[in-house]
């Protein structure tokens, strides 16, 4: 962030008061969500051909059981390659710092949570349903090599529309299915 502040100051990015209406922010925010996530689907998916795996993505998939600290610990190309996408939103709309710092807040919290391991009460997947979590994303981290699927970082649309999330569906349905017969499910 600090090698790209020359970037988001040419891009726009503005600094001085007045702050933002939350509108405003609140609108590139929502915008920043949605590029990044279909701009991470794609880097990710490729992320997953076999060369790539191999020498690149398989850092971050040491962690089968993925938590917390794992979300940031990748191979320093991954970290350019698809922290490109984190950055492309705020590079087109130059937003004013504080909205800029807000996304790469809720954006490091949202990866976080999504391989924190753990389902919690309050975890957004109970509220939106398109949002992934870490069920969606722990389901990824299981599956090794090229075939696991679930390639989004937040939300789950993309995963839906090109069909990488069918094998996580029929595991969730089955889950369902199970707890609604009372069978302990592992």
């Amino acid at each position: 962030m600090i090698f790209s502040y020359p970037v988001f100051r040419y891009m726009g990015m503005q600094t001085s008061l007045p702050l933002p209406s939350w509108k405003v922010v609140m609108s590139q925010i929502a915008f920043y969500f949605v590029l990044e996530d279909f701009v991470f689907y794609w880097g990710h998916r490729i992320l997953h051909t076999k060369w790539l795996y191999k020498h690149v993505h398989s850092v971050h998939h040491e962690y089968a059981t993925p938590f917390g600290l794992t979300s940031e610990y990748a191979h320093p190309a991954e970290i350019l390659f698809l922290g490109f996408a984190t950055i492309i939103g705020p590079a087109i709309t130059g937003p004013h710092l504080s909205t800029l710092w807000l996304w790469m807040v809720l954006r490091v919290l949202e990866t976080v949570e999504a391989h924190c391991g753990y389902h919690f009460p309050w975890s957004l997947s109970n509220f939106l349903p398109l949002y992934g979590g870490s069920d969606f994303h722990d389901y990824h981290h299981r599956l090794l090599y090229t075939k696991s699927g679930n390639y989004s970082s937040t939300f789950t649309y993309m995963d839906r529309i090109f069909g990488t999330d069918k094998g996580y569906r029929k595991l969730k349905a089955l889950k369902d299915e199970q707890t609604e017969y009372g069978i302990k499910v592992m």
